[in-house]
Formats: C-alpha cells, structure tokens, sequence
C-alpha cells in the first residue's frame, strides 16, 4: 500500500502518497521513460486517482507555487511539455484535482488546511530551501484561503539526509541551521531545514511528521539522483482532496 505521510493525523478527506523505486519512473523526462505512464497508473489507481488528471509542474528549483483549478486537470499528466512552467509548489481547494512533483532526493512537503479545506504539495530541493520555499507555501495559503498557519498539517516525502549529503563549506553562510559538520565535512539536513522554516512561520512542530526515509542510503527503495546522476528515474508525490 502506497505510504501517506499524513495518515497519522487521522485525516480522511485527503489522498495523499508518494511512490518509491518498485513502483517505477514516473518522470516523463528523467531516467527511463519508456514505462512512466503505465507506472504512474498502475500506482495511483488504488488510492483513487485518475492518472489521467495528474497536474505536473517543469520543476526550476525555485519558490513559485501556483493556485491549481479544475480546468489546470491533466498539465503534465501525458507530457512534460503540457507542465505548468516554472513552479516548485502547487496548492489548491477544488476536489478531484490531484497535484504532484517528482523528486530524487529533494524533499516532497505535504500541507492539508483543514478549515478551507486546502491542500499544497511542495518540491524542496537545497535551492528551494535556500529561498524558502516552505514559508511561501505558507504564505500564498494564507493570502488565497486565508489559512492559519497553526492549525496545518505537514507530511513529508523521501529525501537524502544528513547521513549523505555532502555539500561545500559556504553552505555554513547560506543556511543558519541543518548544516551537521562531521570530521571536519560538512551535511545539509533539508529536512530538518524545512521543518524549522513551518515552524517559524507559525506551524505547530507536533503537526509535522517526517518519516525519516533517505534516498541516498535507501537506494533499493528510492531513486537517488546523487548517487545515480542521468540515470535516476524519480518517485512521486501526490495529493487530492477527495
């Protein structure tokens, strides 16, 4: 069964869920691709979800997130050309209009609203966390369906952690925190990095959950585009508001 990191706050309007390597590529641009719509089918027909209405975003490593209607259905579902351009983040308050990134190793983030009710789904890779992607998610939630930040909740996908990931020593100046040093090398925590972001934006911490999975490490069950590089397909993270 496909794993929702929102499930353990017992929220049964929304379907949310990302994938992993058994499940197979589901970038229409990334990795093998000969099998990707058969494989986004076959994985989001159980939970619900016509693959034929995926929106998709051409992902830039930015903070743009984009308001998502009905008649955005199917951007992406059947090409990556037909991808909303130039997004990182996706929100919405229509039902039925399911909403996905790709990743392998940048975080997927999971927002549920449930006053409005609204859901975003965010692609935070270390350059979307560097500009604070999280907090603009938070924002235009705020600013479309006037969400309070206290009462969302937040999931979180796979990504590579601090176990692995490895980055330069001006990462120090860029990030005031979620850069481990060890043995004198330097580890980015994007996770922990995000979390920290919601929080400062006035998220509860115990409306959060990360569940800790590590691309890099756990390669036998997700794609690592670190460890992989062209080859890498990617899983993906999908939320709907039933």
């Amino acid at each position: 069964m496909p794993y929702n990191p929102l499930e353990r706050f017992g929220i049964s309007v929304v379907t949310a869920a990302f994938s992993k390597r058994q499940d197979g590529n589901m970038s229409l641009s990334y990795g093998d691709t000969r099998n990707s719509l058969e494989n986004r089918k076959r994985f989001l027909y159980p939970i619900g979800i016509n693959y034929c209405n995926l929106v998709c975003a051409k992902q830039v490593h930015g903070k743009n997130v984009e308001y998502v209607r009905e008649n955005n259905r199917g951007n992406g579902a059947f090409s990556y050309d037909s991808s909303v351009a130039d997004t990182d983040g996706f929100l919405t308050d229509k039902k039925g209009v399911p909403i996905a990134i790709l990743t392998a190793d940048c975080l997927s983030v999971f927002i549920y609203d449930p006053k409005r009710p609204a859901v975003a789904l965010l692609h935070a890779g270390w350059r979307s966390t560097e500009k604070n992607i999280a907090a603009e998610g938070v924002r235009i939630l705020q600013e479309i369906f006037e969400s309070v930040p206290q009462r969302l909740f937040v999931g979180f996908g796979p990504s590579i952690r601090s176990c692995c990931f490895e980055v330069a020593d001006d990462f120090k100046s860029n990030f005031p925190y979620g850069i481990i040093t060890r043995n004198g090398r330097n580890f980015m925590d994007i996770a922990l990095i995000n979390r920290q972001q919601l929080i400062n934006c006035g998220v509860k911490e115990k409306n959060i959950f990360d569940p800790g999975f590590c691309t890099f490490s756990d390669n036998d069950d997700y794609f690592s585009f670190r460890k992989e590089a062209d080859a890498s397909g990617r899983m993906i993270s999908v939320i709907m508001l039933k």
